[in-house]
């Protein structure tokens, strides 16, 4: 297991390990240093370094020399370098199985060999992805250790330690409370395959369920975050006494509590950065649209002294007349041709729209379409994007209207 250190005055910015089926591996690190400090001091992973080079943010390279493990870079007016090597110091091998074992002081993203197999992780990824048949891994900072395999798929032997390790995987999360019903589904679906002898199957099966339960652990991370900003959010509003769409985000904290603990943790997310969201536009609403009471008293007295002085130069009797709204007639012919992927529901949604002079609140919208308040909003919110209508906030509620680019011009 090889670590990088680094001083005070140095900080970690990147770390990209490129793992070839060697063993070599190409390290990418880049640190902001203190451009007043006429070297820095490295210590690098492994002793035998191969293509080391050292360069600055513009891409110049940097001159250096080398004490055992100790990297000593002249960078005096620079504010940031890039080390690059090649080193086999980070892996070994037992038999067929590869073993790559650092120490990183930052989050590292590792790039595996071209079709390497996963037999075993010391803990869970942030993420896991595979492009062009090379598994990418973020992981955390600290002790990684990754057990690996290249080209040998099909045995039984390789099929059951797949297997052992995504239900290591699952359990680990599982324990942490976390839902991972469909990665259970998808680890039996494996296990059965590899009961039939179907071994090939068996490992891809294993495989998809460790890295389903992977993604539903980093969802379920960012939807407890998420509820944990949405109810700071609420809170401070409430302190302030800022009551305003208060009520719909509380509702919808309420409703990302409920699908979190059903193990709908995308649907929780959702809700979660929406109730945030109202809790927001609570704090700016009333901020930006309605005057303390001190002020609104100055405005009162200044309004009126104002009438007054109007009504002394004139004695004549205003008439007051009482405009209405112009009538609007929607072309819904160019909505709908220009957007042929629309919903029916989002087009029964756009006609209530255009038989109410184009425009009405979203919760008369949610009273007509008959649809889940998440759903109703998540289809507005599809029709904004789609240009096709506007969300403006009207006192209490949201005021959804039709653009006037779909006005038919008289």
């Amino acid at each position: 297991m090889t670590s990088l250190g680094f001083s005070q005055e140095i900080a970690p910015i990147t770390l990209v390990l490129t793992v070839y089926s060697d063993g070599f591996v190409y390290v990418d690190f880049t640190l902001q240093i203190n451009p007043d400090f006429p070297t820095q001091n490295v210590t690098v992973f492994g002793q035998v370094l191969e293509d080391l080079l050292v360069v600055d943010s513009d891409g110049l390279p940097l001159g250096y020399s080398m004490d055992g493990i100790t990297l000593t870079v002249h960078s005096l007016g620079t504010n940031q370098i890039t080390i690059t090597y090649l080193t086999q110091d980070m892996t070994s091998k037992d038999g067929k199985y590869w073993t790559l074992s650092v120490e990183p002081p930052i989050a590292s993203r590792i790039i595996l060999p071209e079709e390497a197999a996963i037999i075993s992780l010391n803990k869970v990824p942030e993420i896991i992805e595979t492009q062009s048949n090379k598994v990418t891994l973020l992981m955390n900072l600290g002790l990684t250790e990754v057990t690996y395999v290249i080209g040998v798929i099909g045995t039984q032997e390789h099929a059951q330690i797949v297997l052992d390790d995504a239900q290591a995987i699952i359990t680990q999360i599982h324990d942490r409370g976390i839902i991972v019903t469909q990665a259970e589904t998808k680890l039996q679906e494996a296990i059965s395959a590899f009961n039939f002898g179907n071994y090939a199957e068996a490992e891809t099966l294993g495989a998809e369920a460790k890295t389903l339960a992977i993604q539903i652990n980093q969802t379920a991370t960012q939807a407890q975050s998420k509820m944990v900003e949405a109810e700071n959010a609420i809170s401070a509003a409430q302190n302030q006494e800022q009551n305003t769409e208060l009520d719909y985000a509380q509702n919808l904290l309420s409703q990302a509590h409920t699908e979190y603990d059903q193990g709908n943790y995308s649907e929780a997310l959702s809700l979660a950065t929406q109730a945030m969201e109202k809790a927001d536009d609570s704090k700016f609403f009333v901020s930006e649209n309605f005057p303390t009471f001190e002020v609104a008293g100055i405005i009162v007295v200044l309004v009126a002294a104002g009438l007054f002085v109007v009504f002394l130069k004139s004695k004549k009797k205003t008439k007051i007349v009482k405009s209405e709204p112009k009538k609007r007639n929607i072309n819904l012919e160019r909505i709908f041709i220009g957007h042929k992927d629309l919903l029916h529901e989002e087009k029964q949604a756009i006609q209530f729209l255009a038989d109410n002079n184009g425009e009405a609140f979203e919760a008369d919208l949610y009273d007509y379409v008959k649809l889940p308040r998440t759903t109703t909003w998540r289809m507005v919110k599809r029709l904004k994007g789609m240009n096709i209508i506007t969300v403006t906030k009207f006192r209490r509620q949201n005021l959804v209207r039709i653009k006037s680019k779909y006005d038919i011009k008289e």
